[in-house]
């Protein structure tokens, strides 16, 4: 016992210890301010979607302006709500001394409106200011997402829409710009042309939206909004009603809890710790298959690495191969715990001020994660799938003396890894599906599967049924790459495919 605990010593002091691992002990946070840092830069250099209208009819051009503006009003108050998720000292009722429509809330055009009828972003600084930790700075809009331009001289002239398309084309392609008196020449992004004959309905011709940019159909989906709410307007004054009508009823929002049979009734209601309890399985789940990944080829590289230096029969001189395979597992697999352990210590460190609605975001985690059974269930599953797959990775070292040498090898591995990916989603959002039971019964990717369901309380025979079978498969496999690793780790040439069933057939003499 005392030889394993001294190669497993070695195998996690050698990765701990490793100018690697401390570099990435110190990448690890400065990655997550780097990410967040990025993103808001992106933000706040993402382009300004630049387009004209062409409008045969002469209505409809206001109704899109009136459209953008409500959509930058409604992002510019999820940003306020975001703003005070960080900048805000909230404790169990602050939320609700923030004067509404201030405070954090759902976002819809009622509150829209309420929003500017109460004095709008100065009124709601002024607000919130008593609630603000000290140092935080005042709200900044977020930048103008989309803006249209004046049509150009030559195509405003057009005759028709043939023609304004024409004319149009050259500014499309980036040949021309359209020149702007603030900032000189702009590209265009995107234009839309509404024939004479638009409408509702087999009569009616279509508006053309032409763009060289395939991907982003923000602006696409925008004017589409704000026609359909235009010709709905037009319907509604049709029948003589006062088109208020029309805006009053599109500002309905109707309100909804949600509710857990399975939960007393007081206590039924969801809330955001229930939504982080539904989604934290989801997320235990990739970072299981994450660091099985990780591990297993710390534990291939460095098997490998020994054997072709000769390393691994200094060590067998010392202890036997089931005390060196054996210790190296117990090593690796302490690497493996220590990852998370660290990314649950630096998501604390790092996200410890995210606050959203009141709710301190990393508080409701580790509460969800240490009131459940998550993480013992995590930990034996982790062990679980880490003895199936490093016992596969430890035998594929045991017979290859390099890197190209495994590569024949780790092709089916790999496929077996990460066969299981596509059909995560499908197993988060049906937990008890035919896929979900299917994914459970297989003893690969039964960790997997069951981590996945953890919170949607499936069939328990069917968890006990499938974690035997599990179990069982795990036995027999680590007594087949047990015999191939004992018998092909100091032979001076790997053997050959063909000859690697002889090895897990047979025992060492």
């Amino acid at each position: 016992m005392t030889q394993i605990l001294l190669i497993a010593w070695r195998e996690y002091k050698q990765y701990i210890l490793s100018r690697g691992f401390l570099l990435f002990l110190i990448m690890f946070p400065l990655a997550l301010i780097a990410a967040g840092a990025a993103l808001g830069l992106l933000e706040r250099n993402k382009p300004i979607r630049t387009f004209v209208i062409y409008d045969e009819t002469g209505i409809y051009t206001d109704e899109i302006d009136q459209e953008i503006e409500r959509q930058q009003l409604l992002m510019a108050i999820s940003a306020w709500d975001g703003y005070l998720g960080v900048n805000a000292k909230f404790d169990q009722n602050s939320a609700q001394k923030i004067p509404a429509p201030f405070g954090p809330a759902a976002v819809h055009d009622r509150r829209a409106a309420a929003f500017i009828e109460a004095g709008g972003f100065d009124a709601a600084q002024i607000a919130v200011a008593p609630f603000l930790k000290p140092g935080a700075q005042n709200f900044s809009m977020p930048r103008t997402v989309f803006q249209r331009l004046a049509l150009p001289d030559d195509v405003a002239a057009s005759a028709g829409l043939a023609e304004a398309e024409a004319g149009l084309r050259p500014y499309l392609l980036g040949e021309r710009q359209i020149n702007l008196p603030e900032r000189g020449g702009a590209n265009l992004f995107a234009a839309l042309l509404i024939p004479k004959e638009f409408g509702a309905g087999d009569s009616g011709e279509p508006a053309q939206y032409w763009s060289r940019n395939l991907t982003d159909n923000s602006l696409e989906a925008l004017v589409t909004s704000a026609l359909n709410m235009a010709l709905r307007r037009e319907v509604v004054i049709g029948h003589g009603l006062p088109q208020e009508m029309l805006d009053e009823i599109a500002a309905i929002h109707a309100p909804m809890n949600s509710y857990r049979p399975d939960k007393a009734a007081e206590d039924a209601q969801l809330d955001i710790q229930d939504r982080i309890e539904t989604a934290l399985p989801a997320l235990l789940t990739y970072m299981l298959l994450v660091i099985i990944f990780g591990v297993g080829n710390l534990l291939l590289t460095n098997t490998i690495e020994e054997r072709s230096n000769k390393i691994v029969e200094i060590l067998l001189s010392s202890v036997t191969a089931d005390q060196l395979m054996i210790g190296k597992l117990l090593g690796i697999a302490a690497v493996g715990l220590t990852m998370p352990s660290i990314f649950l210590f630096g998501g604390v460190a790092v996200s410890s001020t995210m606050t959203i609605g009141g709710n301190n975001m990393m508080d409701l985690a580790i509460t969800s994660l240490f009131s459940s059974p998550l993480l013992l269930i995590y930990l034996f599953y982790f062990l679980c799938a880490y003895a199936i797959f490093a016992m596969m990775f430890l035998a594929i070292g045991a017979v290859s003396n390099s890197l190209q040498d495994a590569q024949s090898y780790m092709g089916p591995v790999m496929l077996l890894v990460f066969a299981p990916l596509p059909f995560m989603p499908m197993v988060f959002q049906n937990p008890n599906g035919v896929v979900a039971s299917v994914l459970t019964w297989i003893p690969v990717y039964t960790p997997y599967a069951v981590m996945m369901r953890a919170a949607a309380d499936p069939p328990i025979w069917e968890i006990i049924g499938a974690t035997a079978l599990m179990l069982a498969f795990a036995t027999f496999l680590a007594r087949i790459m047990g015999r191939i690793f004992r018998q092909a780790i100091l032979q001076a040439s790997p053997p050959k495919m063909r000859d690697v069933w002889r090895l897990a057939s047979s025992e060492a003499n």
